[in-house]
This record gives structure tokens, C-alpha cells and sequence, in this order.
């Protein structure tokens, strides 16, 4: 329509409007007249179509275990404004720690020819994420990886930041220290109790009934029947390492319940920080994800296999920080 009305090739509005007159072959009043007619027709290009005679669509599909989790959301923003720079668009799916919805989610977003995936994987999901190698689909998993897979990665030092928590509770004083997880067998999460149990065996504090698991389908009940339980343990618990950010903010409610004084009564250290922790009268230290470097470095590799720059796999260690209030 463009060429039509000014009268001019569709070779030259596509190039003006590409941005790929860079050696001056349309003339400047040309130009103008192009972007103003582009302007005027409220033209948006097709950038679908556009990828699609580059071989690529553009487009990279997102999937996470839960959207409502404060820490998906950040990185699901921070992955589009990192892809969006790259002139790509970003497309979100949420799994609700279903591996079933992950297996759904795979295949709704590749009907879409995305040019890869960036995955927060499900428990038990191993057989997706080889099916996605087989395919050569370039892909990158954020926050969970399965070791034992050559597939690229971006996670924080799980270990080494939940070692250095619990060593921080010790120091406070406290001498009977629980843990509080999810019941998923979860690389990041197994590292994070092994972080934990390393802490207290050196001083000799490691008592097997402190460690909780709780469901993440029953959160709230579990995380009730968890504090509960350990509040009310003849040998009282004076510190909780709460081992994710939606554990967090269940067990403070909870524990609040118990009408204790927290960092008083009882010492809390939890993962991620949460605007929640800045509504009640008393600080909460909690481990700072370097959620948005995480996000950076997962659209640069998934970039360098898309576009071919790198094939190789990278496993990315980022460090979390303690951040004591």
C-alpha cells in the first residue's frame, strides 16, 4: 500500500522501513516519505513474516513452574526486556509444577516455531528436556538443570549460598536450626539441603526430624502442620532456613500464627527477598538470586545457539548474596 501510494518499489519501502538503507541508496526526501506514510498508516511490520524468510521466527518461548512465584515473575521481565534489546519477542508459559503442562507447553510453543526454549523444568521432566536435544532445539534451563544432561544452563551456587545461611544462624546463637523444603527431588533443591546439612553436621547440630518437607500442591496446610510440628518439639527450635521463596512467605504467616516474636523467639532465614518482608516489624535476612543477570545470561546463550554463534554447551554458576537487615 505504501509503494502504491508514493509511487515508488516495494524493494525500496522495504528497505527504509528495515532500516537497511544505511549506504544512502533511497534518497533522503524519499526516506521521509516512506517513515511519514509508515506514521501515517499506523503500519506495523510483520515480523512473524519477516523471520520466517530468515529461517526464524523471532520468537522464543518461556517456561516456568509458577507465574505467581514473585521470583518467575522477575525472571519472566527480565527475559523479555533482555530478548526484546535483541529484537525478539518472548512468548510465557507456566507449567504449575506439572510435568504434564510442561509436555503441553513444548508442544504449544514449538506449533509457534519459536527458535528455542528457556525452561524452569518440572520434577521428572528429564525425558522432555533429551526429547527437545534430539531435536537440536536450542535451548537454555534457568534456576534447574539436571547434571547429569550436556544441555545448557544458567543456576546460582545453591550450595555455597544455603552452606553460608545456615553458618549465619549459627553465628546469631541459634542451636536447633530446621530446614524447610519442598518434597521434589530437584537438583537446586537438594543442593541447597546439602548446603544446610553440611552447616550444622560441623558443629554438631544436624538433627534428622529437623529437616520438613512440604507439597507444594498442599503448601499451606503442609507448611501449618511443618511449624507446628516443630515449634512444639520438646527441644525448641530457635532458628528456620526456609529453602524457596513461596515456602517463605507461607511459613512467616504461619509461624505468626504461633504468636512469636520472629528474630526474637525464633531466627528465620529465607530465599529471596519478597516485598512481603518490609510489611512486618522486624527484619528478615534472605538470599538475593541475581535474578536479572540470570535472565541475561540465559538470552545470551540461547542467542548464540539460535543464531549460530556458539553450539557448545554452557553450564553458567552465578553467585547469590546474603543480604542481612
Amino acid at each position: 500500500m505504501i509503494a502504491e501510494e508514493l509511487g515508488v518499489s516495494i524493494a525500496t519501502v522495504s528497505l527504509v522501513l528495515n532500516g537497511k538503507d544505511k549506504n544512502g541508496r533511497v534518497g533522503r526526501d524519499t526516506a521521509k516519505k516512506i517513515l511519514d506514510k509508515a506514521a501515517e498508516l499506523n503500519y506495523v511490520p510483520n515480523t512473524f513474516a519477516m523471520g520466517l524468510k530468515m529461517g526464524r521466527s523471532k520468537t522464543i518461548g518461556l517456561i516456568v513452574a509458577d507465574i505467581s512465584n514473585v521470583f518467575f515473575g522477575t525472571l519472566a521481565l527480565y527475559v523479555q526486556e533482555y530478548a526484546e534489546k535483541e529484537g525478539y519477542t518472548v512468548i510465557v508459559a507456566n507449567t504449575n509444577e506439572q510435568v504434564k503442562n510442561m509436555e503441553r507447553m513444548i508442544k504449544l510453543l514449538k506449533s509457534r516455531q519459536v527458535d528455542g526454549l528457556i525452561i524452569t523444568p518440572t520434577e521428572g521432566s528429564e525425558f522432555l528436556i533429551e526429547d527437545l536435544m534430539k531435536d537440536k532445539m536450542p535451548l537454555v534451563l534457568v534456576d534447574r538443570s539436571y547434571p547429569d544432561l550436556p544441555v545448557n544452563s544458567v543456576l546460582i551456587n545453591n550450595y555455597e549460598i544455603s552452606y553460608k545461611s545456615t553458618k549465619q544462624l549459627i553465628q546469631q546463637g541459634c542451636k536447633n536450626i530446621a530446614f524447610v523444603m519442598y518434597k521434589q527431588n530437584h537438583f537446586h533443591i537438594n543442593e541447597r539441603k546439602r548446603g544446610y546439612c553440611e552447616a550444622v553436621k560441623e558443629v554438631g547440630l544436624y538433627k534428622e526430624d529437623n529437616i520438613q518437607e512440604v507439597r507444594y500442591e498442599f503448601l499451606k496446610s503442609d507448611i501449618d502442620r511443618a511449624i507446628s510440628y516443630l515449634v512444639k518439639k520438646e527441644e525448641k527450635i530457635d532458628g528456620i532456613f526456609f529453602a524457596t521463596n513461596s515456602i517463605s512467605i507461607a511459613g512467616v504467616k504461619s509461624l505468626c500464627k504461633h504468636h512469636l516474636v520472629l528474630q526474637r523467639d525464633i531466627q528465620i532465614m529465607c530465599f529471596d527477598e519478597s516485598d512481603a518482608f518490609y510489611l512486618v516489624p522486624f527484619s528478615i535476612p534472605f538470599v538475593k538470586q541475581p535474578i536479572e543477570e540470570m535472565a541475561q545470561h540465559a538470552i545470551q546463550i540461547l542467542l548464540d545457539q539460535i543464531e549460530g554463534r556458539n553450539l557448545k554447551v554452557e553450564k553458567c554458576f552465578l553467585d547469590a548474596e546474603l543480604i542481612l537487615r
